[in-house]
Formats: C-alpha cells, sequence, structure tokens
C-alpha cells in the first residue's frame, strides 16, 4: 500500500472515496433535557448527536440528510457510503463512526481507519483520501494511527487459498489541515507506515505452517527483511547457538529430526 501526505481543502479532493470521521456528542445531561422529571428519567439513554470530527462546512452540508435520517449514529466503527456526494470532487464520501467525542483518542482513530479500509476492500475500491480529525493529542497522532490502521487493516491472511482475490487497497492519502507541519506530518505517515507494515510481516511469519517454514526460511527471510530497511542482522547455527547455552531454540529442531529418522528406520 502506497500512502501519501497532501494538505488541501476537502471539498477540492479527488479521489474514488473520501473518508471522514463522525463522532456521538450526546452526554447523560442531554439525555433528560427535554424530559420531565421522574424516577425513569435518568435510565433514558441518551439520544445519539452525530458530528463530523472535522469542521467544514461543505462536508456538515453532504451529510446532513444522512444525519438527519439517522443512518449517522456516532455508534463505534459503523459506516455510511454517500455516493456523488454534494459540493465535493470525491466519488464518494464513506462516513465512518468512531464513538463518543469525549473518549476519542488515538486507539479510536486507528480502529476507525481500520474500519474503512475493511468497509472499502469488498467493493474493490483501492485508493481512498483520508480527513485528519481533530483530536487533542495533536494531528501527528491522528495522521500516524491512520496509517498504522490502514496498514493493518490491509492485511491478507489467506495467503494458500486457491481461489484468492486481491481486494488490497492500493494507496491511501492523508489529508492534514492547511496551517500544519507538514514536515512534522511526514515524519508521522512514516511511523504509521513502519509500524504497521512490521505488524504485517510479523503476522505474515505466524501464519506460515511449520512444514514450509523452517528455521532456515524464517532466519533467510529475517536477514532479507533487514538487508531491505538497513537493519544489521546476525545469524547464529547450532554451534553458537549451544555456545551461548540456548538449548531451548534447538530442542524442538533436534526431536523433529529424530522422529522424522525414527519414521524412515521402521520403514
Amino acid at each position: 500500500m502506497d500512502t501519501r501526505l497532501i494538505a488541501a481543502n476537502p471539498a477540492e479532493v479527488e479521489t474514488e472515496c473520501l473518508v471522514v470521521f463522525a463522532l456521538d456528542h450526546a452526554t447523560k445531561d442531554s439525555a433528560s433535557k427535554d424530559l420531565t422529571k421522574s424516577n425513569t428519567a435518568s435510565k433514558e439513554a441518551p439520544k445519539p448527536e452525530p458530528r463530523l470530527a472535522i469542521k467544514d462546512s461543505v462536508l456538515e452540508k453532504a451529510v446532513a440528510e444522512l444525519v438527519a435520517s439517522g443512518e449517522v449514529t456516532g455508534k463505534a466503527f459503523e459506516t455510511v457510503m454517500l455516493h456523488r456526494p454534494q459540493g465535493l470532487k470525491a466519488k464518494r464520501l464513506l462516513v465512518v463512526s468512531a464513538g463518543k467525542a469525549k473518549s476519542l483518542t488515538h486507539a479510536e482513530v486507528r480502529k476507525a481507519a481500520g474500519s474503512a479500509i475493511r468497509a472499502l476492500k469488498p467493493r474493490a475500491i483501492k485508493s481512498c483520501a483520508f480527513l485528519v480529525p481533530d483530536l487533542a493529542s495533536g494531528a501527528e497522532d491522528a495522521v500516524r494511527t491512520i496509517v498504522e490502521g490502514a496498514l493493518v487493516a490491509d492485511f491478507d491472511p489467506d495467503t494458500y487459498r486457491s481461489d484468492r482475490k486481491d481486494l488490497s487497497v492500493k494507496e491511501i492519502t492523508v489529508v492534514a489541515p492547511a496551517g500544519a507541519d507538514q514536515g512534522k506530518l511526514q515524519n508521522a505517515v512514516t511511523q504509521g507506515r513502519v509500524i504497521g507494515e512490521s505488524q504485517n510481516f510479523t503476522r505474515e511469519l505466524v501464519n506460515e505452517p511449520s512444514n514450509r517454514l523452517t528455521p532456515t526460511m524464517l532466519a533467510d527471510r529475517a536477514k532479507k527483511m533487514c538487508d531491505v530497511v538497513g537493519l544489521k542482522c546476525e545469524l547464529m547455527g547450532p554451534d553458537k547457538i549451544k555456545e551461548m547455552k540456548m538449548g531451548a531454540f534447538i530442542v524442538i529442531p533436534i526431536l523433529f529430526t529424530f522422529l522424522f529418522s525414527s519414521q524412515v528406520l521402521e520403514l
């Protein structure tokens, strides 16, 4: 997945799908505003008050009907797709709910970004643009977790599925506020990419069956990864492992060899 950062007006972003987060601003106090004072008033669930996580009049106008109809509630990780949104150059607008506004953190942003990617993949949408939400911990935190969440959600574990289809998203664009420090945000994109790709690399190795990913092949994959990203890699053979008294690392291979040899002898 390719990642890029731009600073632009949301209405001017040309993309297959523009992704914006929505938050529920309802509180316990708002639940009893229009209720008479009674014993049951405190038990009433607050009515959702969904609002976009970014202040933009064009976007608010585009989603006004969805909000009024109750399709957008702010409930965590719900998604609603709007085709040909009014006033936007994007072909589609995906509204992803990220839960309660008062509890929004980078963790919820990460999950919401993942929900967006999982909503787009079955629709064979190959590129999208995320609008950076207003986050208390700052735009850098939001950008980093958007990229990380998107990469992790795009991971496909069906490596050996016979009818495997490539539904991966090929590119995401992070749309930052015009006044933000682009240098710091670009560093945040890089950090999110490193964290997300590292998780996916590990998951890929973990999902490999042991009859395919032997210790030797695992070491080879690790070395290739280190060569690509510029990390130092030291491979240890049986003699070095014994010298360092790391016997636990060779017990299983030795046992496997013994059992395999015994089976051959019995035949």
